[in-house]
């Protein structure tokens, strides 16, 4: 009798498993299919008029002495340790 129950369970698994399959298969497949995507009319501009200005050299930011410049020998933070206490 045990060998039985265990070829019933594993028909009656397989058989919902497929009708659940094929259930959500048909729901899906008599969905409400979305609106297709209109594309909105694209004004081309000149790119001649957007041209940024080149990235400065190592040297050019040497030779500037800017006050936004940032001098890092002189900052005082010092990170922390990082410390674990053990797991």
């Amino acid at each position: 009798m045990r060998k039985l129950a265990k070829t019933f369970l594993h028909l009656w698994i397989s058989l919902v498993s497929v009708a659940a399959f094929a259930t959500g298969w048909f729901f899906l497949a008599h969905a409400e299919k979305p609106a297709p995507l209109v594309d909105p009319q694209v004004q081309v501009s000149s790119s001649s008029q957007t041209l940024l200005e080149p990235i400065p050299t190592i040297n050019d930011l040497l030779k500037d002495q800017s006050p936004t410049a940032i001098n890092l020998q002189s900052s005082n933070f010092s990170f922390p340790r990082l410390r674990t206490r053990g797991s």
